[in-house]
């Protein structure tokens, strides 16, 4: 019984922390707020590569020129 009682008293404590950590938890999302999620998530990938696309259109107008000037040298 010595043995078992220590046991007993860490097994009772975890359950307890466990109920009050998942009682403080965050809530389920809907379906509506994952999309929304997502949606944002997206928009921003977007926008970066947007920006990425412009910056390598760059680089290609960079790299004709300095086709044109070693063709023309």
């Amino acid at each position: 019984m010595k043995k078992f009682a220590p046991t007993l008293i860490a097994v009772s404590a975890l359950l307890g922390l466990a109920v009050n950590l998942h009682s403080q938890g965050i809530l389920p999302k809907t379906p509506v707020q994952k999309l929304r999620e997502l949606k944002a998530k997206n928009d921003e990938i977007i926008q970066k590569q947007a920006a990425t696309l412009e910056k390598l259109d760059d680089l290609d107008k960079q790299a004709e020129q300095m086709r044109f000037f070693v063709k023309r040298g």
